[in-house]
């Protein structure tokens, strides 16, 4: 459906919306790959990585939130 938007429809925007089903890492390396945004919500208890491949990865509710990132939600 994704690539239908962009590559036959044409049609622009720059943020794509998804459900957790669709939370997975090949997705998620594809849209950015398309240079686009993604906003999701992430189930707790899945691991991931917010240093870019500097550690390893961490079960997201041992994130830590700065003031200014709390604020954002």
């Amino acid at each position: 459906m994704l690539e239908s938007l962009v590559y036959h429809k044409l049609i622009p925007f720059d943020t794509v919306l998804m459900d957790t089903w669709y939370a997975v890492n090949n997705l998620m390396l594809y849209i950015d790959s398309l240079d686009k945004t993604y906003y999701c919500l992430l189930k707790n208890n899945r691991l991931v990585d917010d240093t870019f491949g500097q550690d390893k990865y961490k079960n997201i509710e041992a994130l830590e939130w700065s003031n200014e990132d709390a604020r954002m939600w």
